[in-house]
Order: structure tokens, then C-alpha cells, then sequence
């Protein structure tokens, strides 16, 4: 056999190991860091330091304060965005208004479409104080250009207070 071919081949198999490696290594580092940044964006949605979350699964919390229980926060999902999935939490009071809408996770174009996160933009702050009784279609801002990705969060924040 050709000794740099060979070569080559072990120079593979050695890359491969190493990556492999490296992934095991930092796989539950990456999942707590997922964990935790998932926690502040409830605790910013939540927006009282005073209250108390309660773990009802992994997908929902109930919010208590002094007088007892006050909310909920719950993950909502759409698979509705312009490049895929789009997953945020939701946090409504006691009387069914928004508290706060947080993007966790998404896939959307980068300078368009990521304008749902609240460090690039405060386009999410809109559906603060919102509920049902709202007239949905007419208090929601599109945003030209991302209109896909701003009515499908729309639309599944909308969901999740029917739920």
C-alpha cells in the first residue's frame, strides 16, 4: 500500500476520533448551558423578580407569588417559521394577559428573520398585555420583509393562550 495513502487514512481515523471525543466532552456542557439559558429567558418573561416558579413539567411552570399561584409560563413551538421550527415561552398572568414572549430557539435568516429575539429587536414586546379579548389580527405588527417568521410567532402565541 502507498505509505501516503496510508497516511492519509490514519490522519482520518485520528480526526474522527478526536471530534468524536471532543463531542462527548462537551455534550453535557452544552446541555446545561441550553438549561440555563432557558431559565433566564423564563425569568425575563416572568418580569417579577418577587415571583416564585414552580416546575410542572419541562415544558410548563406555574408562577406564584405572595397570594398563591399567579400564572403560568409554558413553551410554545411552530414549525410554521420561513426556515423551520421556531420554539418560545409564554408567560401570562392571572386574569389570561401576556406577561412575555421569549424566542429560545430558531432557525430563522440571520438580519431578517432573527428580529424575534429580543436582543436583536423589541418586536416581542408587542404581545406584552395582550389576551384573547384583544382584536388579534389588528393589534399585531407584521414586520415587512419577515412577514412569514412575525406571523407564525403571532400565530402561535396566539395558540398558546388558547390552549
Amino acid at each position: 500500500m502507498n505509505p501516503r495513502i496510508l497516511t492519509l487514512i490514519l490522519l482520518a481515523i485520528a480526526c474522527g476520533l478526536a471530534v468524536t471525543s471532543l463531542n462527548d466532552l462537551t455534550k453535557e456542557k452544552i446541555r446545561e448551558n441550553y438549561e440555563q439559558f432557558s431559565l433566564q429567558q423564563i425569568a425575563r418573561v416572568v418580569q417579577d423578580k418577587d415571583a416564585v416558579l414552580e416546575q410542572i413539567d419541562a415544558q410548563r411552570f406555574l408562577i406564584k407569588d405572595e397570594y398563591g399561584p399567579n400564572g403560568m409560563v409554558f413553551q410554545v413551538s411552530t414549525s410554521s417559521g420561513y426556515n423551520g421550527k421556531i420554539t418560545m415561552w409564554l408567560a401570562t398572568d392571572g386574569a389570561g394577559k401576556i406577561r412575555g414572549v421569549r424566542v429560545i430557539e430558531h432557525t430563522e435568516t440571520p438580519g431578517i428573520g432573527d428580529l424575534i429575539e429580543r436582543p436583536v429587536s423589541d418586536w416581542i414586546e408587542q404581545f406584552s398585555g395582550m389576551s384573547l379579548e384583544n382584536s388579534w389580527n389588528n393589534d399585531v405588527d407584521y414586520v415587512s420583509g419577515a412577514t412569514i417568521t412575525t406571523r407564525a410567532v403571532a400565530n402561535a402565541v396566539h395558540a398558546g393562550l388558547v390552549k
